[in-house]
C-alpha cells in the first residue's frame, strides 16, 4: 500500500469510528434527558444524530496554509500534540486522559502549535470515546456582538439548535445542570480587548453555575489564567523530530520537492531549525519556502518575510506554474506596505477579527495614507483573502490565516516611525495591553531593530535608574520608586515596615527588555 492509499486509509478508519459512535450516541446521553415520553425520545435521539452529522462535516474538513483551495480532512494530516501539566506528559489522542486533570481546563500554547485543530480532534473524540456531548464554541465569532448582547449560554443553546439538535430550552437546561457536555472555547486569545471582561465573567459564572459539565479553553499563555483559581491549565507541547517528520510524510504535497525536504529535515533541518519544525504552521510555511528557495532564512523575522513572498507568488500546481492574478496591481513590495499598515492599525486597537465593513474600513485608511497607489479596496480585500493568503473569510467575518503574520507585520511597520513617535507608541501601548509577555510582537520587533529599542526604550530608563540609584543607594526608598504593586519589608526599632508596590509601567519593559537582550545571548 503506497503512502497515499494508507493515509487515506487511516483517514476512512477515523471517519467510520466518529460515525459508528454517532449511531450510537443517543443511547450514551439520553441519560441526560430524564422522563421524555417514546415520541420525545424519538425525536430526540433524531435530532442529536442529525447535531453530531452537521458538526461534524464542520470540524473534520479545515484549510490550512497548504490546502488554501479546498478543505481537506482533519485526520488525514493531523499529528497528535501532547500536553503537559505539572511536569507530566498527556497523550491527547483520548480526551479521557486529559479528563483526569479535572472538569475545567485551559491548554495553552504559542502561536501555530496547534490548538484549534487539537480541539477540532477532542470534540470528535468526545463522540467516540464518552457519553458526553460536544459543543465546539469559536469565542472570536463573538467580536461582532456589542458586549451588552454576548451570552455564553444563549450561544451554547444556539450552536445545538442552529446544527439540528432542537432542544426545548428547558430541557437544555436540565441537561446542562446534569452536566451532560463537554464545551470546548477555542480562541480566548482571539477576542477583542473590549470583550474580553465580559467573555471572562460569562465563562465563570457558566462554569460554577453548571460545574458538572466539562470545560476546556484554549488561548496563549497569559498571566490573567493566575486568577482563574477552579481551571487547570496544560501547556501544548512541541512537535518532536519523529512527530516533525510524520506530518510532513502526510501532507499532500509535490513529492519530488516534499520527499527531499522529508530528508533534510531528518538530517539537518529539524535540529537546526527546531523552533520552526517543531512547530506545525511554521512547519508547513517550511516547505513552502523550501519549494521556492531550496533554503531555510536564519531568524524569525526573516523566515515570515520571506513566507509572506512565497505566497504572494505562489504558484498554482494545477495550472503548470502559473501565477495568480493580483487584482490590486502592486508589486509585492508596495503589497506589503499597504498590508503591514493595516496589520499595525488593528493590532494596536486590539482587533484580530473582522466584519465586512470594518475590512474595508481598514483597507480604505491604508489607500487614503498610500495615496500614491492606485487600487480599489475591492481588489485588495480580495487579494488577502484568494491571491496572497493572509485573511480567511469564514460567513460574513475575516481574521489572519494566523495572528503570528498581524504581529510581524505590526513590528515590521513600526520600525518605519522615527523615534519619538516609537517611544511614545510602545510605552502607551505597555500601559494598556496585557499580551506584553504572550505575543511575539515586541520580540520581532527587538529582532528588527535592537539598536533603536535599546536606543529609545532601555537606555533612558537605565540612566534614569542611575539617577536615582545615586541620590537614593540600593534602599526600601528606591525600591519603592521603582516599583509598585510588588512587597518589600523593612525593620524599624524590631517592627516590620510593609511596603506595597507593582512593577511600574517603564520598568516592565526594562525587565522585559533585558529578558530578550538574554535570550539572544
Amino acid at each position: 500500500m503506497d503512502s497515499i492509499d494508507s493515509q487515506q486509509f487511516l483517514t476512512n478508519v477515523a471517519t467510520n469510528i466518529v460515525e459508528d459512535s454517532a449511531k450510537n450516541a443517543w443511547n450514551k446521553i439520553k441519560k441526560f434527558f430524564k422522563d421524555l415520553d417514546t415520541k420525545d425520545s424519538i425525536r430526540y435521539k433524531t435530532a442529536y444524530e442529525k447535531y453530531l452529522i452537521n458538526t461534524k462535516q464542520k470540524v473534520s474538513k479545515i484549510k490550512t496554509i497548504i490546502y488554501r483551495r479546498a478543505p481537506k480532512d482533519l485526520y488525514s494530516f493531523y499529528e497528535c500534540i501532547g500536553v503537559r501539566y505539572n511536569g507530566n506528559t498527556i497523550n491527547t489522542e483520548n480526551i479521557n486522559d486529559i479528563l483526569k486533570v479535572g472538569n475545567k481546563i485551559i491548554v495553552t500554547g504559542t502561536g501555530g502549535v496547534g490548538k484549534s485543530i487539537l480541539f477540532k480532534h477532542l470534540f470528535l473524540n468526545t463522540v467516540a470515546e464518552t457519553e458526553y456531548i460536544p459543543v465546539l464554541i469559536e469565542l472570536r465569532s463573538f467580536n461582532i456582538y456589542d458586549v451588552k448582547d454576548i451570552s455564553i449560554y444563549t450561544a451554547i443553546y444556539k450552536c445545538l439548535v442552529d446544527n439540528g439538535f432542537e432542544l426545548s430550552e428547558e430541557y437544555f437546561e436540565y441537561s446542562l445542570r446534569e452536566g451532560a457536555y463537554i464545551i470546548f472555547f477555542d480562541g480566548y486569545d482571539e477576542v477583542n480587548r473590549d470583550k474580553t471582561e465580559k467573555i471572562t465573567s460569562e465563562i465563570k459564572a457558566l462554569s460554577e453555575k453548571y460545574g458538572e459539565n466539562k470545560f476546556f479553553i484554549s488561548s496563549r499563555p497569559s498571566e490573567e489564567f493566575i486568577g482563574w483559581n477552579d481551571f487547570c491549565e496544560v501547556e501544548t507541547l512541541k512537535l518532536n523530530k519523529q512527530q516533525a517528520l510524520n506530518l510532513v510524510k502526510k501532507l499532500e504535497f509535490d513529492e519530488v520537492v516534499k520527499d527531499t525536504f522529508y530528508k533534510e529535515l531528518d538530517r539537518t533541518l529539524y535540529d537546526k531549525y527546531e523552533s520552526f519544525a517543531s512547530n506545525p504552521l511554521l512547519l508547513n510555511i517550511m516547505l513552502l519556502t523550501f519549494q521556492k528557495h531550496a533554503s531555510i532564512p536564519e531568524r524569525l523575522n526573516d523566515f515570515y518575510d520571506e513566507a509572506f513572498v512565497t505566497l504572494f507568488n505562489v504558484h498554482d500546481a494545477t495550472k503548470d506554474s502559473y501565477v495568480r492574478d493580483i487584482r490590486s496591481g502592486l508589486g509585492c513590495e508596495d503589497f506589503k506596505l499597504v498590508f503591514s499598515y493595516i496589520c499595525f492599525k488593528s493590532y494596536f486597537n486590539g482587533e484580530f477579527q473582522f466584519s465586512e465593513s470594518r475590512i474595508r474600513f481598514y483597507i480604505q485608511q491604508a489607500k487614503e495614507k498610500f495615496d500614491r497607489f492606485n487600487f480599489t479596496v475591492e481588489n485588495f480585500q480580495e487579494d488577502l483573502t484568494q491571491s496572497v493568503c493572509m485573511l480567511v473569510k469564514e460567513g460574513g467575518t475575516y481574521r489572519f490565516s494566523h495572528r503570528s503574520f498581524q504581529e510581524y507585520f505590526a513590528a515590521w511597520y513600526t520600525c518605519k516611525l522615527v523615534d519619538d513617535v516609537q517611544a511614545k507608541l510602545l510605552l502607551n501601548w505597555i500601559q494598556e495591553s496585557d499580551s506584553v509577555f504572550s505575543d511575539s510582537y515586541f520580540t520581532m520587533l527587538f529582532d528588527l531593530q535592537s539598536e533603536k529599542v535599546n536606543k529609545i526604550i532601555l537606555c533612558p530608563i537605565l540612566k534614569e535608574v542611575k539617577k536615582l540609584y545615586l541620590q537614593y543607594g540600593f534602599s526600601i526608598d528606591l525600591l519603592n520608586i521603582l516599583f509598585k504593586g510588588m512587597k518589600f519589608t523593612k525593620r524599624l526599632n524590631g517592627e516590620e515596615m510593609r511596603y506595597s508596590t507593582s512593577l511600574t509601567i517603564k520598568n516592565q519593559y526594562l525587565c522585559y527588555g533585558l529578558m530578550l537582550n538574554n535570550r539572544k545571548r
